[in-house]
């Protein structure tokens, strides 16, 4: 029976370091993320109709195009991040609940309210694993989420579009896994990126760049689409103040540690 595929935003998310500790670490860990994801959809614009599917210690969503992809990307991994750092308040490192997320957009196949295929599927699950978002995660223990964006979705979305999107606050690398290779964009939610060599994950030869300075929200706003794969240091949990996210975000209002 032919299945038509429809666009949809994916959203790809795995537990960072899940399989150490025994089966009850990693039992919690499954449990906290699947509470964590449910929670933060009932906050999200027609979370109801986002479709979920459960893979172990990871787990994909497709969300309707009725949601913009600017929404998805200034609604989903605040909010994650946000449920996180209550949930992970006064836990050791060991049982904290971090995560790896990537977005993508493209066709899905959805039969009965369950994923059944499609590139879009592919493509998120690829990204997710990369190599530099691994050693973005390892290198700073203090963040929850780490954030990849297909490149056409980084463009398209956050460079040219919403200046609350923070497009500075993301770093370029190049995606390699099981055959596919292409730009991509990642960002750690609540702290600054690692200093680490950067050239590295973008595939070339040179130095990176020196850093740059974190930026005030409203200097992030006025600022311009980056140019080629500067790294800037800077993101969401070095403001200090009121800050909106995403298109029709709620303001927050925290420290780079994320508390309110």
């Amino acid at each position: 029976m032919y299945r038509p595929a429809r666009s949809y935003s994916v959203i790809s998310i795995d537990i960072v370091n899940s399989s150490p500790g025994g089966s009850w670490r990693h039992n919690r860990l499954v449990s906290d993320l699947r509470a964590t994801v449910a929670a933060t959809l009932e906050e999200c614009p027609l979370g109801s109709q986002w479709v979920l599917r459960k893979d172990g210690d990871s787990m994909t969503i497709a969300v309707p195009s009725a949601v913009s992809k600017e929404e998805v990307i200034g609604e989903f991994p605040p909010r994650l991040d946000r449920w996180l750092r209550r949930s992970n308040a006064g836990r050791t490192p060991e049982t904290q609940l971090r995560v790896r997320m990537a977005v993508t957009h493209g066709d899905v196949i959805v039969e009965e309210n369950e994923l059944v295929g499609g590139p879009a599927l592919v493509e998120a699950a690829r990204i997710r694993d990369i190599a530099p978002l691994r050693r973005a995660m390892t290198a700073a223990p203090d963040a929850f989420v780490g954030l990849v964006l297909a490149d056409h979705v980084y463009r398209n979305s956050v460079r040219d579009g919403d200046p609350a999107l923070m497009p500075r606050a993301y770093r370029e690398v190049v995606a390699e896994a099981k055959g596919y290779r292409a730009p991509a964009w990642i960002r750690l939610w609540g702290v600054e990126h690692p200093t680490e060599d950067a050239s590295a994950d973008r595939g070339t030869d040179s130095s990176h760049p020196t850093p740059k300075p974190v930026a005030a929200d409203a200097e992030e706003r006025n600022a311009g689409p980056p140019s080629g794969g500067d790294t800037y240091n800077t993101s969401v949990g070095s403001v200090t103040g009121s800050l909106a996210i995403g298109k029709g975000a709620t303001s927050y209002t925290g420290t780079s540690d994320g508390r309110r």
